[in-house]
């Protein structure tokens, strides 16, 4: 279960809203969906025997003035800015970060991003399936479909209208 005890409610709400809005935007044809232009990596480390897993690394390059938002992290993980500089927003509060900046994103963590340059983002989980063939099994292990199935309560968008 997540800490909860750092979460705006509001913001979360605007991550949310932000997602659902870009989401919107694409279907009805007022913006175009960008991620041909993004490059994402996969790299794995094999099964360590004695702690009794591997790791997945997902390196996303972004070109500057994409705007985008992450997935819901079922677990803890280490993330890292390696180049550029963006501008986040997440529950926890909105940020100005510029590279090189490593933090660990908590569990049940959503965030919003904004590049203001060029950058590559790079995520690290530990999983069962370390291999490119198992893609799909890595991203349920490690991504939630919703607040909800982390046990956490959904974004309140009517939050937004007060």
């Amino acid at each position: 279960m997540a800490d909860t005890s750092l979460v705006d409610n509001r913001l979360k709400a605007s991550v949310t809203h932000l997602e659902n809005f870009i989401f919107q935007e694409i279907d009805e044809g007022r913006a175009e969906c960008v991620i041909d232009q993004t490059d994402l990596q996969h790299f794995f480390v094999p099964t360590n025997a004695e702690y009794g897993c591997g790791m997945y690394t997902r390196q996303l390059t972004v070109p500057k003035n994409l705007l985008f938002t992450g997935k819901i992290h079922r677990h803890a993980h280490m993330t890292f800015l390696l180049k550029g500089e963006l501008l986040v927003t997440s529950e926890t509060g909105r940020k100005h970060i510029k590279a090189p900046h490593t933090w660990v994103t908590p569990c049940g963590a959503k965030r919003a991003f904004y590049a203001l340059e060029e950058s590559i983002l790079t995520n690290v989980h530990l999983t069962k399936h370390p291999q490119l063939e198992k893609l799909q099994q890595i991203e349920d292990e490690v991504i939630a479909p919703s607040y909800t199935e982390m046990g956490l309560a959904e974004a309140d968008l009517n939050l937004l209208l007060e």
